[in-house]
């Protein structure tokens, strides 16, 4: 007697409200009684879409693949095959992982999934391929759909903004069900107005604004404290003047939805533009090139990255004259709200590259680098290179199927048309270039690293020769290019407490009294 998985899968909870669950279980279990098997488990997944969820994220179909590789079942019944996902990139493939591991993959539906031939594999290739379409046109109508509603002012779903509240006023839809509106919460709203009339006067910034709440006790729309982060956010929201918005359509101004006017607005959006920096602060310092550390260094007490400033200063000579010059540091940007650093805030470059490059050259040349493994980062780019080979070699034997049921189109001798064959041909020859593309870049990352490698052993060699050359005397260049290979991170603290990890495992700590400010 066969002994028998079922899956059944609904992908959005309406479909559990109407008892699509029952009615698959309800089917299985008739099909295996005139079959004679027994059903020895059943796995249930709701609100879980066959098309946007990869079959890795897929709990119940993990915990399935699991039990056949310990061989614990013989069939894998499911209602319609779509059942088992609606992607043309990656189910066919699953349900031939099954049958290719001693599982039988049926269908109450559809019967039993082949692989006898090639034939029996461009089957299982075009339903997924089907499905996939299908569930695209779903995709496309509902999101039309969503767009519709969203002009005429109506709530289509998720947590509303703040300001607003979800409420039944007695509306239906067309099949009788009452729905929920959108409708202006007036407590938050005049939150909002007051986050508006701070920014707007130009009393406040945002994060002044933020600590002005908090003192007052005014809390989100979930019960945190207000941030920086969720004031800039409302203040260049335009929901707030009755506007409805899903993704790149908006609707007309609704007034029953309005908190301000259009004018508060652009003013808000004026005085956003005034409190710009002339240049934005990018995620890194443009003066991290001319340091050592930049792209390593961390704060020993917050654990936050640690960023380089440049300032322009004046000294005071002897002759009563003044003289500008430039200072760089090092600083720990945690300026949160709450929990601020309470380590050292500024680190002056100088020092720290001083101090730091005398460590790191002494490292140099005492420590055995003739068996250093891969970085992190290597062994990432190697299972980069080797997933994207597989899929590779997986949609060249698809292309060679559909190639060779190509044949039988020109003979007269296939079932299908010869522009479904041409499509998924094309399809399959795109998918090729752009994998054989990812995987050039690849291997080009990986020769650069390589080269890197390489350049950094010849150099610890030099260091090592005993022929008078130092670290510091390298080019700052070369002297980056040592420190990406041999830092992870660098965490420095007050008193100049230090802990440095390397690449390849290990780290190095300790402290150094010196003060070279």
């Amino acid at each position: 007697m066969k002994r028998v998985y079922c899956l059944y899968r609904v992908s959005t909870l309406g479909q559990v409200e109407k008892d699509d669950i029952p009615m698959q279980r309800e089917a299985c279990h008739e099909f295996v009684k005139t079959k004679g098997w027994i059903i020895t488990q059943e796995f249930t997944e709701k609100g879980i879409s066959g098309y946007k969820v990869s079959s890795e994220n897929r709990e119940a179909l993990q915990d399935i693949k699991k039990a056949a590789i310990q061989k614990v079942f013989d069939v894998l019944l499911v209602f319609m095959f779509d059942r088992l996902g609606r992607r043309d990139d990656e189910t066919p493939f699953v349900v031939e992982w099954f049958v290719k591991n001693g599982v039988e993959v049926w269908s109450v539906v559809e019967g039993e999934q082949r692989f006898e031939d090639h034939v029996d594999k461009l089957l299982n290739y075009i339903r997924y391929w089907q499905s996939s379409g299908e569930s695209l046109k779903i995709s496309i109508r509902t999101r039309t759909r969503m767009e519709q509603l969203t002009k005429e002012g109506y709530y289509i779903g998720g947590s509303p903004p703040f300001g607003y509240k979800i409420c039944k006023i007695g509306r239906f839809n067309k099949r009788g069900f009452e729905v929920h509106d959108i409708l202006v919460d007036y407590e938050e709203a005049n939150v909002v107005k007051t986050i508006f009339d701070l920014y707007c006067s130009g009393k406040m910034g945002t994060y002044r604004i933020a600590q002005h709440l908090n003192k007052q006790g005014y809390v989100t729309k979930n019960g945190s404290s207000w941030g920086s982060a969720s004031i800039s956010s409302i203040l260049k929201n335009p929901v707030y003047t009755g506007i409805r918005k899903f993704g790149n359509v908006q609707s007309d101004i609704f007034p029953h939805l309005q908190i301000i006017d259009t004018d508060t607005l652009r003013r808000a959006q004026r005085q956003a533009d005034k409190n710009k920096l002339i240049i934005p602060r990018g995620p890194r310092s443009e003066h991290a090139p001319t340091t050592l550390f930049a792209d390593v260094l961390f704060c020993m007490q917050c654990g936050k990255r640690i960023t380089v400033t440049r300032n322009k200063k004046v000294r005071n000579n002897k002759d009563g004259t003044q003289a500008d010059y430039i200072r760089m540091n090092y600083i720990c940007i945690n300026k949160r709200s709450i929990d601020f650093c309470t380590g050292q805030r500024s680190y002056s470059v100088r020092c720290i590259d001083s101090l730091f490059s005398g460590i790191i050259g002494d490292f140099l040349q005492s420590y055995n680098f003739d068996h250093i493994p891969l970085t992190s980062t290597d062994n990432n780019l190697y299972n980069e290179i080797e997933t994207l080979e597989v899929a590779l070699d997986n949609e060249k034997k698809k292309l060679d199927v559909l190639q060779r049921e190509a044949v039988e189109v020109m003979l007269g001798t296939s079932a299908f048309l010869p522009v479904l064959i041409t499509d998924l041909i094309q399809n399959s020859k795109s998918k090729i270039s752009d994998l054989e593309n990812e995987i050039l870049i690849l291997y080009d990352t990986k020769r650069e690293q390589n080269a890197k490698m390489s350049r950094f052993h010849e150099v610890r060699k030099q260091l090592s020769s005993g022929k008078n050359i130092t670290f510091d005397s390298l080019p700052l260049g070369e002297q980056q290019d040592i420190i990406e290979q041999l830092v992870e991170r660098f965490y420095i603290g007050r008193g100049y407490n230090y802990r440095i990890e390397w690449t390849f495992g290990g780290y190095l700590q300790g402290e150094i009294s010196a003060n070279l400010e």
